[in-house]
């Protein structure tokens, strides 16, 4: 079409739908169905699905936005290396620990939560429990002066994970009422660094009210 061709639809009060169509100085009209024009929409919407590309393993749950992505994964490794402060804990004991990620269109990991869960199949109403160490509030994760990097594909976040995982635990977010156990933070990881992860749900963890259902739509 030109500039100043253009196309008109006119629904008038007793339904009758008349195109008008303009072209090259030329105007013509023509009468269709009410039918005709509610198919012509929806041929004309975009039905092509969205894809994600290939998901982390343990990935329970996706979403997508126009400008955003939500990724939630359960962290399958059950002793992980810890540090705090400048204390390396090799093969220290996790709970079932689940990560939510938000990620901008370009690959910008914009926020991160972190939470634990009850052991078993996971559904929305699995149980979840107050994280038990420093570092994240509610189930929000605070990386303090740690950088996320940026992703090109999801399955890249299983390396996030892990790299999270390596970033140094300080007295940030915790205290002592977290657990069950009630203790200072470093006293907490020596009691827990020779422990399995069963310790936790028998002996640390409180539930805080929340379930995985809460989690994802926090």
């Amino acid at each position: 079409m030109q500039r100043d061709d253009e196309l008109v639809i006119h629904i008038k009060q007793n339904h009758d739908v008349i195109v008008e169509n303009t072209e090259g100085g030329v105007i013509s009209c023509k009468k269709i169905s009410p039918d005709t024009l509610l198919d012509g929409v929806r041929q004309s919407l975009c039905n092509s699905g969205i894809s994600s590309g290939v998901l982390p393993a343990g990935s329970f749950s996706y979403e997508a936005g126009g400008s955003y992505q939500k990724v939630f994964i359960e962290f399958q490794q059950q002793y992980c290396e810890i540090v705090y402060e400048k204390t390396e804990y090799k093969h220290f004991p996790l709970p079932r620990q689940l990560f939510g990620f938000r990620i901008s269109a370009d690959g910008r990991i914009e926020s991160v939560l972190l939470g634990v869960a009850e052991p078993g199949r996971l559904t929305p109403r699995t149980k979840m429990y107050t994280y038990p160490f420093s570092n994240v509030s509610g189930f929000g994760l605070c990386c303090g002066a740690n950088r996320l990097p940026h992703i090109k594909s999801l399955h890249q976040l299983t390396g996030v994970m892990y790299y999270i995982m390596s970033m140094p635990n300080n007295n940030d977010h915790y205290r002592f009422s977290n657990t069950k156990l009630e203790l200072e933070l470093r006293h907490l990881f020596e009691t827990l660094k020779d422990k399995t992860p069963d310790f936790y749900y028998s002996d640390v963890l409180k539930e805080n009210g929340k379930t995985v259902f809460d989690f994802i739509n926090s």
